[in-house]
């Protein structure tokens, strides 16, 4: 997201000309954590699109860093960072006691530890007792750097460096000198853009006298310095100024004084050349006032000052600039911060915003406003977002960039405030049998409306009073939505899962078995478990009524009915089956072992039940001896002739007989009998 960074940096930047993004796409301003939120883009056409749900926000507890004392700082009174176009980042500061400009490299990331590269004294162009710093971009791309030196009259001056297309390069170098005299110890530099004229600013530690300095139409021309005087006497010993203009149009400085512990303000008005005015703000956690740097983020106005006396930063908010309605914080036990001198203008790496610190004792630090870790996704490139949440309540900053890298880039920030959920009550998930209705409800107050979904198999869906009744009959599991909205956006949405236990009872398909043969009952489709009781009925002619697959060897038609009952919830299912019972054959086993009690085999006899006239049943030795003979159906054999037992061997037998239907039947065949 590298090309997102340079946007945003630009952004952080807007003070200079007052831009403001427009309305790049729609959210909701009030939602209840777990609420699901979505984001749409109002520009379809971008060419990319980079969302942040959680981004650093300059309103967050702010995180520190002391970074040590190895990058060569040497009694330097300011820092400036910039992005790249390359995406790389850098830093700059001059060191004093030996006159030398310093670049940090700090590659692809923030998080890195910087390079250090010494630029020198730039062909002895570096003004005496350089102190203040200011980096900018010219309108065609270019980076311009000022910077103002000097304790008196003698060695005061203006400083411009011109780095081209790349903050890489070393500087071609301008020392414009004292420009009338006017300049005497200047502290702060501030540079903006009104229309298609260039103005800058310096305030005199020495005289206190407000300078601006009017370029034209060119930022690289020698600008024509003019002398404010002290606008309503509000300067005194300054250390540091920071310019922006309003959402009316309207320009402000805020000069910090040293000494004083003071916070000034110089009011333009709509125009930068106008005669200013200055006021006191009243902001009392000032101590020694060293440094202040201003920032827009999400539509509000920010002052950032370092206390050089006190090892805390002061966080001035504005809620309208225009009418400089502001709080004020304090925000102490920052690591990295140790009677600082300078803090750089904030750059956003990704969702984190970064300010570099220099210290008195030439160590670097470094503040971060993280991104929060509240929302269930950080980040999206899609043209429309997932939907995401929120965990904790809180004020969250979201922002959209779009068309990075492209000359219709823009970005708009919105701040998203997360509430606690609502008490509301609801009735426990339920279970329900397969065909059964389910009451629900819900009772929540101070709402606009109540409403179930989906409207699926639910009587009554929405009501504008605290409670909703309705009754659900749901043919699979699936949770209903019981939905309260508030006045101030908030929706809460809880899901009350009913759950449908389905029991399947499958007897199997109708069929027609032959008589004296049997079949098994049961189908597929009947649930099974340890949680199911299975029944069968009638019990007639099965081996295990309470088996799913029993074994029937009937005599009669008859109609079987399987029941499937649920041992937790009781919920039960019915199947039937038909079994009828055809009469075309004879059945015989072809085996039997008389004397034998173990198998239900030691006779030999007709399985049969259909069979209204039996002419006869014989059996026959291999010398074709009849050994029995019987008219009756229910008579067999048992393996003796006249008494005694027959031998081990192969008998054959004949039968001929008449079915119910008058169908005459005649088979004969063979049995074995076993000894």
């Amino acid at each position: 997201m590298r090309r997102c960074l340079i946007l945003t940096v630009m952004l952080l930047f807007a003070q200079l000309n007052g831009l403001f993004a427009q309305t790049t796409f729609t959210a909701p301003d009030t939602v209840c954590i777990r609420q699901p939120i979505t984001l749409t883009p109002k520009d379809t056409t971008a060419s990319s699109y980079y969302w942040s749900f959680c981004s650093g926000w300059l309103m967050n507890r702010p995180t520190g860093n002391f970074l040590g004392y190895t990058f060569g700082i040497n009694n330097s009174f300011d820092i400036e960072t910039g992005l790249n176009s390359d995406g790389n980042y850098f830093g700059f500061y001059i060191n004093r006691t030996v006159p030398e400009l310093i670049r940090l490299d700090y590659g692809s990331s923030l998080t890195n530890i910087p390079t250090v590269t010494n630029l020198g004294n730039l062909s002895g162009t570096i003004p005496a007792d350089a102190n203040s710093l200011f980096l900018m971009q010219d309108g065609a791309g270019k980076f311009v750097m000022f910077a103002t030196g000097g304790s008196s009259v003698a060695n005061s001056s203006l400083f411009r460096m011109d780095f081209g297309t790349s903050l890489s390069n070393k500087p071609n170098c301008v020392n414009m000198g004292n420009l009338g005299g006017l300049l005497n110890a200047p502290r702060g530099f501030f540079v903006a853009k009104e229309g298609p004229y260039w103005f800058g600013f310096a305030a005199n530690a020495q005289d206190n006298k407000l300078i601006r300095f009017d370029f034209g139409t060119n930022i690289s021309n020698t600008p024509n310095p003019i002398d404010l005087g002290n606008p309503g006497s509000v300067i005194d010993n300054p250390s540091d100024m920071a310019g922006t203009r309003d959402k009316l149009g309207n320009w402000h400085l805020f000069i910090t004084n040293f000494i004083s512990s003071g916070l000034a303000h110089i009011g333009f008005g709509s125009s930068l050349a106008a005669i200013p005015a200055g006021s006191g703000l009243a902001v009392d956690s000032l101590s020694a006032p060293s440094s202040i740097i201003l920032a827009k983020d999400c539509g509000e106005d920010y002052l950032f000052i370092s206390n050089f006396s006190r090892n805390y930063l002061t966080r001035v908010v504005f809620s309208d600039l225009s009418s400089l309605t502001f709080t004020d914080q304090t925000l102490i036990s920052i690591p990295g911060i140790k009677n600082t001198l300078a803090l750089s203008h904030f750059l956003r790496e990704k969702d984190n915003l970064y300010t570099f610190v220099i210290n008195s004792d030439n160590s670097l630090g470094v503040v971060n406003f993280a991104n929060c870790v509240s929302s269930s996704l950080r980040s999206s490139t899609e043209k429309y977002p997932p939907s995401y949440t929120y965990a904790t309540p809180g004020t969250y900053n979201v922002f959209l960039s779009m068309n990075e890298g492209t000359p219709q880039a823009s970005m708009e920030c919105f701040l998203v405030e997360a509430l606690p959920i609502p008490a509301i009550t609801i009735v426990d998930d339920t279970t329900i049998c397969q065909g059964d209705t389910a009451s629900l409800w819900g009772i929540a107050f101070g709402t606009d409306t109540l409403r179930w979904t989906p409207s699926y198999n639910i009587t009554q869906t929405k009501t504008a009073v605290d409670a909703l009744y309705t009754k659900v009959w749901p043919d699979y599991t699936r949770p209903y939505h019981f939905i309260a909205e508030y006045p101030n956006g908030c929706i809460v949405d809880s899901a009350i899962n009913v759950t449908v236990s389905k029991v399947h009872a499958d007897a199997g398909v109708d069929r027609t078995v032959e008589d004296g043969a049997y079949t098994v009952l049961g189908g597929p489709m009947t649930s099974e478990g340890v949680n199911y009781i299975y029944s069968w009925s009638p019990t007639n002619y099965l081996d295990n009524y309470r088996s799913t697959n029993p074994t029937s060897t009937p005599s009669t038609d008859i109609s079987y009915v399987l029941t499937v009952q649920s041992a937790l919830l009781g919920c039960v299912a019915h199947d039937t089956v038909v079994v009828k019972i055809g009469c075309g054959d004879i059945y015989l086993p072809n085996a039997f072992t008389p004397g034998d009690h173990s198998d239900n085999n030691d006779y030999f006899g007709l399985k049969n039940r259909n069979i209204v006239q039996l002419n006869y049943f014989r059996v026959y030795d291999r010398w074709g001896k009849e050994v029995f003979s019987t008219t009756d159906l229910s008579t067999q054999w048992d393996g003796k002739v006249d008494g005694v037992d027959c031998p081990y061997g192969v008998y054959a037998w004949v039968v001929d007989g008449f079915c119910a239907s008058g169908k005459r039947i005649s088979k004969s065949g063979n049995v074995t009998l076993l000894r």
